[in-house]
């Protein structure tokens, strides 16, 4: 892979990480993707499933460590 499709990679990752934790949200997280390149609709979607995904996920988690 190259250095400027690791690079965003990992920009894109970040930006999941951050929503999923709620360091960021839904404005900031679509803002940086569309930045970074994400545009259609389609695309917007996929990223946005991936993204409430994993903020259930870490919630859940958060959850049962908590009890």
């Amino acid at each position: 892979m190259g250095t400027v499709k690791k690079l965003r990679q990992e920009q894109l990752d970040t930006l999941l990480f951050d929503y999923a934790e709620c360091k960021i949200e839904w404005d900031e997280y679509l803002s940086g993707i569309t930045a970074l390149g994400i545009q259609s609709p389609s695309e917007i979607d996929e990223y946005k499933d991936k993204a409430e995904e994993a903020r259930y996920d870490y919630k859940v988690s958060q959850y049962q460590a908590k009890y």
